[in-house]
């Protein structure tokens, strides 16, 4: 793996070396998935496409959106290698799928309850991820692609798009409920409408989908017959992420002899880049990455063995995957461990000569002593001259559909504490799309072993108080009810699940509000309430 990863890293530094003045070189594929425009629709399409989850409230582009430069401008919060929040080894990572059975009941998570998973690491950029032999922060997403569901080798080289698409349709963080399959993800894509919970669809995709068709069809326009695989949906996710190449900074315009591209002072930064400050040593033009991995002692080695989860090489333990640096500005958050906010404390870190951490930190690092005004233009120069407008602005190829999470009505109304002084949340995550055969409404933080009233209304009605009670549904017609008890123990610690399918398309438009009533005899007149949820179905 170490030897075929360094013979693809002297291919690529050679590429980028001689095509500097150019800017990026050319986009190959492996010869096993050639490039073709059906099979990149039909990947934008899975890309995008909320249903590929479990439970449908997560695509692939939640955690990986243009305007974040291709990265999750969302923030969430992981425990890190303690286990306990609120330490300095806590990370920030990406909001992932609230925990669920096999059978889409809410199970509470052991750190994160019934709120959304988050993950271990920031969520890098998939723009341009192209150019590089190895993914993830860890590298564990290497050349070589092992159909996940034959078993057999695919790829064996160049296929690091491929193998990083394997993952997070299954990953029970991510996207997934517990023990999901590849063969429980193509069941899936079989039964949904492609992007039936998306608006705003770009022109290309909205081409795609003219006519209705299904992701079977779909599929037989990108590999010739309507079998649904996890080899040809992982095949269209890569060939898709592999017409994202941002080429049209500043700098790309400045390199190419528009001496006007870049202010004086993002020159200076430039400057500083290649000189002086040593950025380029592992930051090279024109990717702006060394395809490497580096230990920057931001925390101990022992926490997060990084690289060597990959190569199981010791001299590997810490060292993280390099990242490319184009449309770096738009970024939320640094590092893989998230913790860095803005661009200034990124050049400061370099500046002190790397982290506190001196476990296999790279030699490399010193400490700089630049001025404020050098980092200032080294700021400009990384915020701005490296940014494709085209990704900051959403344009072709960097368009995007919009998603259900963007748009989803939000709880409504007001709620009543119950034991512990806290209230009955609605788990109301779940697409109010018409015909969707696996709705699901979920409570929260109620009183274990109780009884709870799911009542399912036509109006929402907030503002409503019967005593001391919350009301947020119309009360005409009589909402339904539906008693259930609650599962868990303790203050809070209460939890259900009710499923059911939504009505077909006849019933587009149609109201569905709901509101939960717990059994507490903590609360004033012993029953604690949520608040109200749900919308319109579309």
């Amino acid at each position: 793996m170490t030897s075929s990863l360094g013979s693809r890293f002297l291919l690529l530094w050679t590429a980028c070396s001689l095509a500097h003045a150019q800017g990026l070189p050319p986009i190959s594929a492996p010869f096993e998935n050639p490039i073709t425009p059906a099979k990149a629709v039909l990947g934008k399409i899975l890309f995008w496409d909320e249903q590929l989850s479990s439970d449908g409230t997560v695509a692939c582009g939640t955690c990986h959106q243009p305007r974040g430069g291709g990265a999750d401008s969302r923030e969430g919060r992981h425990p890190g290698f303690d286990g306990s929040f609120g330490n300095d080894d806590d990370a920030f990572g990406s909001p992932g799928i609230v925990r669920s059975s096999p059978t889409g009941t809410y199970l509470p998570s052991p750190h994160f309850g019934l709120r959304p998973q988050v993950t271990g690491r920031a969520a890098p950029t998939n723009i341009g991820a192209a150019y590089f032999t190895a993914l993830r922060w860890d590298g564990l997403a290497g050349e070589t692609i092992v159909d996940p569901q034959t078993r057999q080798a695919r790829i064996l080289l160049g296929g690091a798009l491929e193998s990083h698409a394997a993952g997070p349709p299954v990953v029970d963080v991510e996207m997934a409920y517990a023990g999901r399959t590849w063969d429980d993800v193509a069941a899936r894509l079989a039964t949904v409408r492609p992007l039936r919970v998306a608006t705003g669809l770009p022109p290309d995709v909205a081409a795609a989908l003219a006519g209705d068709p299904d992701y079977g069809e779909l599929v037989r326009r990108a590999f010739g017959d309507r079998q649904i695989t996890a080899e040809r949906v992982i095949y269209a996710l890569a060939t898709y992420q592999r017409t994202l190449v941002p080429d049209r900074t500043p700098w790309d315009r400045f390199v190419g002899g528009d001496t006007g591209a870049l202010t004086p002072t993002q020159r200076a930064g430039l400057a500083l880049f290649e000189g002086a400050a040593g950025c380029a040593r592992c930051h090279p033009p024109p990717l702006f990455s060394d395809d490497g991995f580096h230990n920057l002692g931001l925390r101990p080695a022992h926490e997060d063995l990084g690289w060597q989860l990959a190569t199981n090489d010791p001299a590997d333990r810490g060292k993280f995957k390099t990242p490319t640096l184009r449309n770096v500005g738009l970024r939320a958050r640094f590092m893989h461990t998230g913790r860095l906010r803005t661009l200034a404390e990124v050049v400061d870190l370099y500046d002190r000569g790397g982290g506190p951490f001196t476990d296999n930190k790279d030699p490399r690092l010193a400490p700089l002593g630049l001025s404020a005004a050098q980092k200032a233009a080294l700021v400009d120069f990384l915020a701005n001259a490296l940014t494709d407008p085209r990704v900051a602005a959403e344009q072709p190829p960097f368009d995007r559909p919009v998603l259900y999470a963007e748009r989803a009505p939000r709880p409504f109304g007001d709620e009543l504490a119950g034991s512990g002084a806290v209230a009955p949340r609605p788990l109301a995550d779940a697409p109010l799309h018409a015909g969707n055969a696996t709705f699901r409404i979920g409570l929260a933080d109620a009183l274990g072993g109780s009884v709870a009233v799911l009542a399912i209304g036509f109006s929402a009605a907030p503002g409503q108080r019967f005593g001391s009670l919350p009301v947020n549904l119309g009360l005409a017609p009589l909402p339904i009810a539906l008693v259930l008890p609650t599962a868990g123990a303790g203050a809070g610690g209460g939890h259900a699940t009710v499923q059911f399918a939504l009505p077909a398309a006849r019933a587009i438009g149609a109201p569905l509000y709901h509101q939960w009533f717990v059994a507490d005899p903590s609360a004033p007149g012993g029953v604690a309430a949520s608040r109200g949820a749900g919308g319109l179905l579309f």
